[in-house]
């Protein structure tokens, strides 16, 4: 996800080269910081995605058996193939069945996982691997766990209005884009680790290391 928000930086130097980097309105390269927004987006729609699926596998293999995984889960796979029979299935039958409930879980939230805000992310994690209000772990020191909430909420609405053609209230500025990429950034390195955390508790083996944030500079 870094190297991708890392692109969209990369449209900031192009819009100092063809603009110059003084003060005072830029015309006509506003779209660059635009395109920029849109992309930051897309890199925490494909984190989100891919964090939960990749931490869905390595329950399933490294879990080996079905009771890894919380109840709540486990009550929603079983609800739709036969009740409590669902874990009966021969061979690998009830691996398959969990895979299907993430791919049905984000099929159902597809939409509002193109903009996903943090209420989606929460229901993603929840139905999927068990993890409950994943949005708390989002804070740090200088914000809060409700500014956290508040700035990916407009930043996903500022990614709507733009993707959408609408015209938006205020300009899209290079500081605009440094903020998004800073915010996501930081919530990718708390949702790795906190996912990192449930997985180590129910499982007893780590799916991957934990993350430090230490800016996109670095």
């Amino acid at each position: 996800m870094v190297a991708n928000i890392k692109e969209s930086l990369t449209l900031l130097k192009i819009h100092e080269k063809a603009a110059g980097s003084g003060p005072g309105r830029k015309v006509g390269v506003e779209v660059l910081n635009k395109s920029a927004i849109i992309l930051v987006v897309a890199s925490w729609e494909a984190y989100v995605e891919d964090t939960a699926s990749s931490a869905l596998s390595f329950m399933i293999e490294a879990g080996g058996r079905h009771n890894v995984f919380p109840n709540n889960v486990l009550e929603r796979v079983a609800n739709k193939n036969q009740g409590l029979n669902s874990w009966k299935l021969a061979g690998d039958g009830w691996r398959q069945a969990l895979r299907d409930n993430f791919s049905e879980v984000l099929s159902t939230t597809t939409g509002k996982l193109n903009t996903p805000k943090p209420a989606q992310v929460d229901d993603l994690f929840l139905k999927t691997i068990g993890l409950s209000q994943m949005s708390k772990n989002w804070y740090w020191k200088g914000r809060s766990n409700t500014k956290c909430i508040a700035a990916l909420e407009q930043l996903i609405e500022l990614r709507g209005s733009i993707a959408h053609r609408v015209q938006h209230a205020n300009k899209v500025w290079k500081k605009d884009v440094r903020e998004a990429a800073e915010l996501i950034g930081r919530l990718g390195e708390k949702t790795n680790n906190a996912t990192h955390a449930h997985v180590v508790s129910l499982v007893g083996a780590a799916p991957w290391s934990t993350v430090k944030y230490v800016g996109l500079n670095k």
